[in-house]
């Protein structure tokens, strides 16, 4: 379907990137498969996009989904209990099959288990017998198995994402990583009521060494327990600047609209939020091309 919005928002939707969504097949309910998630993405004049499952690899659905929809779509791994958690086979093999981005725990974060109330869907196939990972040894130095994965990401030029840590963890992995050589590094959405960054921690991640910082709409939806305030999102965006930013949906929920127009509404909500359309560009084109290296 193609998504009617004003001529402005169009032109800035037209060529856009969105780097996070979720999509089926899933053990959640996702409203768009892989390659209907394409193909509303090219029909709506999106350049590619990315797609992320908390419990698989999705490099290789990915490459199915490209060649169906001949448009671009790529993949990840993250770090959960299902691929092994910090398992550097698992981010080998994915990076072989070509993955994009490699995310820290998500849903099996030992922070996001002791807080799962905050997203409440993803919460019902986290049990209680689920123990949560952590990043850090109990003397606090980084776990020794993330250094060699640091070496796997940056041999393969990929990218290094920091999931659902907390942002104590955040810091310590991203300066380490970024001492390593690792070259691309996101912060997963600092602004979520759930991870808790203030604008000084995401500037002193930044100056810690991370690429970007991913800004996703999911989290002024009702997706979440306590969702952002629509005004402090952008807010956030402009004390942290454009050029330090992605815009991302982070879609794919039953209860949230398909990603393309999803898109098509954070950055209508941009324009109307103040952000320059030279800024909305560089966050939503410009920025994800560079990450991904296309």
């Amino acid at each position: 379907m193609k998504f009617r919005f004003d001529k402005n928002v169009t032109a800035l939707l037209e060529g856009s990137i969105d780097i996070h969504i979720h999509s089926a097949p899933d053990v959640y309910p996702r409203l768009l498969n892989d390659v209907e998630l394409a193909l509303s993405a090219k029909e709506n004049g999106m350049r590619a996009i990315l797609v992320k499952n908390h419990y698989f690899e999705t490099a290789g659905r990915a490459r199915l989904a490209t060649d169906v929809a001949d448009f671009p779509v790529f993949g990840g791994i993250a770090l959960n209990l299902t691929n092994g958690g910090l398992n550097k086979h698992a981010v080998k093999m994915a990076l072989k099959m070509g993955a994009k981005e490699v995310w820290m725990p998500t849903v099996h974060a030992d922070y996001f288990v002791r807080n799962k109330s905050h997203v409440a869907n993803l919460a019902t196939e986290i049990g209680d017998d689920v123990q949560g990972l952590v990043l850090v040894n109990p003397d606090g130095s980084l776990k020794k198995e993330l250094y060699e994965i640091f070496d796997i990401i940056k041999e393969a030029d990929a990218i290094f994402a920091t999931g659902h840590v907390t942002k104590e963890e955040a810091k310590l992995a991203v300066r380490e990583a970024a001492k390593q050589g690792v070259k691309k590094i996101i912060v997963t959405h600092p602004a979520a009521t759930f991870v808790h960054y203030s604008v000084e921690d995401m500037k002193e991640i930044l100056d810690l060494g991370a690429t970007f910082l991913e800004h996703t709409w999911n989290d002024v939806t009702r997706q979440v327990s306590h969702p952002l305030q629509i005004s402090a999102l952008f807010d956030i965006i402009k004390a942290v600047g454009a050029s330090h930013s992605i815009m991302s949906t982070d879609a794919g929920q039953w209860l949230n609209p398909p990603a393309a127009q999803q898109m098509g509404i954070y950055i209508k909500e941009a324009l109307i939020n103040g952000i320059p359309a030279k800024d909305i560009r560089q966050m939503v084109a410009d920025n994800p091309a560079k990450i991904l290296g296309i």
